[in-house]
């Protein structure tokens, strides 16, 4: 990887700019985000941001965590 982003205020992240996908690291996220995970309730993962707002990483058929960050 050769590029650095910003993904909307998740802090400066890696990147492969053809790629369908890249990567965030849970522990980076959460040393700055709070999250949390409920298996009971919903496979998902949710980053609450500062201002309030949610970000919800769904479970993928092949296991992977993701969101959509067009959104």
């Amino acid at each position: 990887m050769t590029k650095k982003g910003d993904p909307k205020g998740f802090g400066t992240v890696w990147y492969l700019p053809n790629d369908i996908a890249n990567f965030l690291s849970l522990r980076n996220l959460k040393k700055k985000y709070r999250a949390t995970y409920d298996s009971e309730m919903d496979d998902i993962f949710v980053v609450h941001k500062e201002n309030g707002t949610k970000r919800i990483f769904r479970c993928s058929n092949k296991g992977l965590f993701y969101s959509d960050m067009t959104n």
